[in-house]
Order: C-alpha cells, then structure tokens, then sequence
C-alpha cells in the first residue's frame, strides 16, 4: 500500500501493510542491473557482471553498491556517438565487463578503477530519432 506510514509517522491500521512491497523493488532493481548495469556474478559480490545498456532517450546513468569488499560502481555517459563506461571493481573481486553498444567481446578485469571511451554504433531508430544497438 501507498499508505502505510501516514504523513504524522504511525502506521496505518488498514489490514495490509508492507514497508518492503517487492513490486516496487523492482523497478529499483531493474535500473540498478539492467540501466546501471551492475549485478552479483557470485555470491556476497565476490565476482561481478558490468553491463550496462544504453537507450530509451537516456544520456547516462550510474549505480553503486557496497559489498562486503568495498564499494562496486558502473556508471556510463553518452554524447552524440561517444560513450564512456566507468567502472570500480572492489579489491579481491573480480568481473566481467560487457561494453554497450560495442562489437568487443566481454572481458574479465580484475580489482581497481576502469574507463574505456569509444564511438556507439547507432543503428535503429526509436522515438527520439535513433538509439545505439
């Protein structure tokens, strides 16, 4: 329910209440793995996938999780044709990276902070005249 903390701070006494409704969740979840492009590729974050996807009309987009080696980001701004993907992997973790829009296959890097800077290749149009593939 939308309602459930009323606007003074007590609990509303309607019969459904829930603080952690996963279908919110979702939409948080989907734009933390999927927009973001960070996820866990193994239990506890020991191992991640980076993979971001660009489009929709959006120009950049970054997400960022502490995990129980030190924080984990993703983060991608888009202008005109060029992107550029940031990323920090915890130390003692390592992941796979898989570049937006980019013919290069994925890869692995270990732990530390990494860029890469490249052209989009824009091949399908949508409503706001073309997005990346």
């Amino acid at each position: 329910r939308w309602d459930s903390l009323r606007p003074d701070g007590t609990v509303n006494p309607g019969e459904m209440t829930s603080f952690n409704h996963y279908a919110l969740g979702a939409v948080a979840d989907w734009l933390h793995r999927v927009v973001g492009g960070l996820a866990p590729a193994a239990p506890g974050y020991r191992r991640l996938e980076l993979r971001p996807r660009i489009g929709g009309g959006l120009t950049s987009a970054r997400a960022r999780h502490r995990t129980p080696y030190g924080p984990a980001e993703c983060a991608w701004r888009l202008d005109g044709e060029d992107i550029e993907v940031t990323t920090t992997v915890p130390p003692g973790t390592t992941a796979r990276v898989v570049l937006p829009s980019s013919d290069i296959a994925p890869f692995e890097v270990e732990s530390g902070s990494h860029r890469w800077a490249y052209k989009v290749t824009l091949d399908e149009p949508n409503a706001d005249g073309a997005a990346p593939r």
